[in-house]
């Protein structure tokens, strides 16, 4: 996050850290039952990260959905930027939870 945070600042963007509300990451928009919904509004772009649990074959299953609206070249850019390492960390966390929901008995 330290990292995000150097680079969004580069592009204008609002670091993680300093949004009111934000506990360690992003804040939380919206949450319910197998769902919470992270993201902020920014001059440059707006986005949620959605994150659903549900139950699956005696098990869960986690997704992640990441829905962004630019507002102008600057937000374009950014996401241009992110979108390659953005994937790769989803798929990492999303791999680091299986890892872990396995071991759980």
């Amino acid at each position: 996050m330290e990292l995000r945070n150097t680079i969004v600042g580069v592009f204008g963007l609002k670091g993680a850290g300093t949004l009111t509300g934000a506990t360690g990451g992003f804040p939380v928009v919206s949450e319910g039952p197998g769902q919470i919904v992270l993201g902020f509004d920014d001059r440059h772009l707006d986005f949620r990260i959605v994150l659903d649990v549900s139950a699956v074959d005696g098990g869960q299953q986690a997704s992640v959905t990441t829905l962004v609206d630019r507002h102008n070249l600057a937000g374009r850019l950014y996401i241009l930027a992110v979108t390659p390492f953005h994937r790769l960390i989803v798929r990492t966390m999303l791999g680091k939870l299986a890892a872990f929901g396995s071991t759980i008995t």
